[in-house]
């Protein structure tokens, strides 16, 4: 049987089967790569790879039909690949210090108050054209304003949990909610390779994007 007869029996299956082969294929090109030593790309490194198990996460628990969970997953993976993009062009160096330091009760207060995710897209949008790519702002902005009530209502107990959970999840949804987490893993790759400062990883990646337009959502692979 062909892929696409398997997507048409069960498109779920077959995406999470393709997600799967998109995250095993990005890992893999940035497995031996070396990335930025200092403390701004080590906290940024560190964010991406956050955001990229939430991802992974996220599909677990969609196999495990567990979506309502999946989808709160969605908000973090979102926030952390925000933060991540964030300290790579747009935290100064005493913002960096703060999520650098060593875990203690002064450290976690002062951690406190770093800036909010849309305060962190703000920041970002105002070095666009001198520290931070254009196409990176307007990914976070898409993503934002298209996914960000519905995600926080999600994470809070509010009406989408409450009545997808209760009247259920359709296939498209589901199948739509992966697309964008992957996205989000795809941005997270992006990030990573220009961490590396290699040039042909972040060329390979848009490849990858192309290759696996049909887990990722259109905005991704045009």
């Amino acid at each position: 049987m062909s892929s696409t007869d398997e997507a048409a029996l069960d498109p779920l299956a077959a995406v999470l089967s393709r997600s799967d082969e998109l995250h095993e294929t990005l890992l893999a090109l940035l497995d031996d790569a070396g990335f930025d030593p200092s403390p701004r790309g080590q906290s940024s490194l560190g964010m991406c790879s956050v955001s990229l198990e939430h991802g992974l996460s996220l599909r677990i628990l969609i196999s495990a039909r567990c979506p309502t969970s999946a989808v709160g997953l969605m908000r973090l993976q979102f926030e952390a690949l925000t933060r991540a993009m964030w300290l790579l062009y747009a935290a100064n160096e005493l913002e960096v210090a703060k999520l650098t330091a060593a875990l203690t009760v002064d450290s976690e207060q002062a951690a406190k108050n770093l800036p909010t995710v849309n305060a962190m897209i703000d920041d970002i949008g105002k070095r666009v054209g001198t520290t931070a790519p254009a196409a990176a702002h307007q990914m976070l902005t898409h993503f934002r304003d298209v996914q960000l009530k519905a995600l926080n209502s999600f994470v809070h107990g509010g009406i989408h949990s409450l009545r997808r959970h209760t009247d259920g999840f359709p296939v498209p949804f589901i199948v739509q909610i992966v697309c964008s987490s992957n996205a989000l893993s795809t941005m997270a790759a992006m990030t990573l390779a220009i961490l590396s400062g290699d040039a042909a990883i972040a060329k390979t990646i848009s490849r990858i994007q192309r290759e696996f337009a049909d887990c990722l959502p259109p905005l991704v692979h045009q």
